[in-house]
């Protein structure tokens, strides 16, 4: 698992429920304040290699190890995973006076569905990764760039990517550390991706690698 580590914390207060208290001047409030924080600051991007067993479940520190092998039990290509996680948290409120995460929030509005604790990515064609020369980013369905990361790419990762024809896109930002900072950073993002899944603060799918 390549990248950097985040020290932030959220709220761990469920996000909006898009099926239930949405409505639109809570949603132009979300996406404004997301714009806002995404201003002049890059996300963490975080790669590595997982199975689709380790996709359907919850990963721990403890099975991070098994991350980074090439194939699953049953002999399937690895999955490449590429993290797209925001360096601050931008909490909204909505005229309900309930908060949000409004990076996650303004990414399921545009299509990227959240990633629930226990549940598989879906397949979104209008989202995509495309290299750069420093990383990865991701783009939204209207081309545009929603998140750019800077990483070293390893070429197992592309070379996953490319079997498949598609990545694991995550967007959303992480619980806090739970370990020693001096802890190896692969020990951490596995729990830390789980306990945000929990919290329904990561939006996720499998998307496309152009170019």
């Amino acid at each position: 698992m390549i990248g950097e580590d985040s020290d932030h914390s959220v709220s761990h207060a469920r996000p909006v429920d898009p099926a239930g208290t949405r409505d639109e001047v809570s949603d132009a409030w979300v996406l404004a304040v997301a714009d806002s924080a995404r201003l002049d600051r890059r996300e963490r991007l975080h790669v590595w290699l997982t199975t689709e067993a380790m996709l359907e479940g919850a990963t721990t520190p403890a099975a991070s190890q098994e991350m980074f092998g090439p194939d699953d039990a049953e002999g399937r290509p690895a999955v490449a995973v590429a993290w797209f996680e925001p360096s601050v948290v931008a909490l909204a409120e909505t005229l309900t006076g309930t908060q949000c995460e409004a990076h996650v929030e303004s990414a399921i509005m545009l299509g990227l569905p959240r990633w629930e604790a226990l549940t598989s990515p879906s397949e979104v064609a209008t989202w995509y990764v495309r290299p750069h020369p420093m990383g990865l980013a991701l783009h939204d369905p209207t081309g545009h760039t929603f998140a750019r990361g800077v990483a070293e790419v390893p070429a197992t990762w592309t070379t996953a990517a490319r079997a498949h024809g598609w990545v694991v896109a995550v967007y959303g930002v992480g619980r806090e550390r739970r370990t020693p900072r001096d802890a190896p950073l692969a020990s951490s993002l596995p729990d830390r991706l789980t306990l945000a899944r929990q919290d329904g603060t990561i939006a996720a799918a499998r998307v496309p690698l152009r170019g």
